[in-house]
C-alpha cells in the first residue's frame, strides 16, 4: 500500500466517480479504478460500491476512508514540518551563556528571535565558558555566548568576536583609591583576588603580565571559581581585583569600581558554535547576531 492508493480512494470518495476522480488527479480513469482495485485486494474486500451510478462507500469503505485521510493529513504535516525545519522555521536551539557576560543585549536578541520564530523551541542553560566548550563538542547546546576560543577548543570550535569588555578595578568602599582612576603601577603594594587561571587563563595571565609590565609581580593571596565570590572576597576586605567591567552586574554594596588607566586590558565575548554541528536553525541565530553586532558594540565597547 502507498499514500498514491489513498489519496485515489479520497478522491472518488470526494467526487463520486473515477471519472472526475481522475480527472482531478490529472490521471486516467483506468489508473484510478486499477489502483484501488489492488487497495481492496490488500485489505480483503470491497471499499467502493460500483453497483449505482455514482460510486459509493462501502462501510468498511467508510471506517478505511476516516482513518486514510487521517494518514494523509499526517504525510503532509510531516512533508511541511520536514520543510520548514530545512530552511530553519521549525525545530530546536539551545543556548549557552553567562549572564553577566552577555549583558543586556543577550536578552534582546533572544526576544528578536522568538518573534521572528515562533515555532524554534529555544532552551538557555547558563554556563560558565569552560562548561559551554563541552557543551558545544557534545551537542547539549548549539550556540555559545562565551569567552574567545582558546586552546583546544580553538581547533575544533568557531567563534566570531562580539565585543571587548575593559578590565577595571574593583576595591572595598574604605580603600584609600577608591572613586579614583587606578594606575596598575599603584596596585603594586596590593593584595590581589583573582578568578581561578582555568576559568579565564587568558584575562589571569593578562594581569600578571601587565604587572610585570609595571615593575612587579602580583601577591595573589586568594583566587575563586566565580566573579561574585571574586567579588565577596573583596567585600570582605582580602584585597583588590581586576575583574571585565560587566562585573558590575554582580556587584555587592561593599565594593566600588574604578577605571584602570591607561586601559590596555581587555576581555573579550564571542559567539561560538560547533561546525560540525552547523544547521539552517543556527545559522539563521548566528545572522540575527550578526545583524545586531554594531548594536552590541556601543552599547558595550570594542
Amino acid at each position: 500500500m502507498e499514500l498514491r492508493h489513498l489519496r485515489y480512494l479520497c478522491a472518488v470518495a470526494d467526487h463520486g466517480t473515477f471519472s472526475e476522480a481522475g480527472r482531478r488527479l490529472h490521471v486516467s480513469q483506468s489508473a484510478i479504478s486499477e489502483q484501488i482495485a489492488d487497495l481492496e485486494r490488500e485489505v480483503g474486500g470491497p471499499l467502493l460500491n460500483r453497483n449505482s451510478g455514482r460510486t459509493r462507500l462501502t462501510p468498511q469503505g467508510q471506517l478505511f476512508l476516516a482513518e486514510a485521510r487521517k494518514t494523509l493529513a499526517a504525510a503532509d504535516r510531516a512533508i511541511e514540518i520536514t520543510q520548514r525545519s530545512l530552511i530553519g522555521q521549525v525545530g530546536s536551539l539551545n543556548i549557552g551563556f553567562f549572564l553577566w557576560g552577555a549583558g543586556g543585549f543577550f536578552a534582546r536578541i533572544i526576544r528578536d528571535y522568538r518573534k521572528l520564530h515562533p515555532d524554534i523551541k529555544l532552551s538557555l542553560y547558563e554556563m560558565r565558558t569552560p562548561e559551554q566548550m563541552d557543551a558545544l563538542l557534545t551537542g547539549k547546546i548549539d550556540i555559545a555566548f562565551a569567552r574567545p576560543l582558546e586552546p583546544p577548543f580553538d581547533q575544533t570550535l568557531r567563534a566570531e568576536l562580539l565585543y571587548r569588555d575593559p578590565v577595571v578595578v574593583v576595591l572595598p568602599r574604605d580603600h584609600p583609591l577608591a572613586g579614583k582612576p587606578i594606575s596598575i603601577q599603584s596596585l603594586a603594594s596590593e593584595r590581589f583576588v583573582l578568578c581561578d587561571r582555568q576559568m579565564t587563563p587568558a584575562l589571569f595571565d593578562g594581569i600578571v603580565a601587565l604587572c610585570s609590565a609595571a615593575g612587579f609581580s602580583p601577591n595573589i593571596v586568594n583566587t575563586a571559581a566565580t566573579w561574585s565570590s571574586v567579588l565577596t572576597l573583596v567585600e570582605s576586605g582580602e584585597g583588590v581585583a581586576l575583574v571585565p567591567s560587566g562585573v558590575r552586574y554582580l556587584r555587592p554594596s561593599g565594593v566600588v569600581i574604578s577605571p584602570l588607566v591607561p586601559q590596555n586590558l581587555h576581555m573579550g565575548l564571542s559567539v561560538a558554535w560547533n561546525p560540525q554541528n552547523e544547521d539552517p536553525i543556527q545559522q539563521n541565530f548566528l545572522h540575527l547576531v550578526r545583524e545586531n553586532k554594531d548594536r552590541i558594540q556601543r552599547t558595550r565597547g570594542l
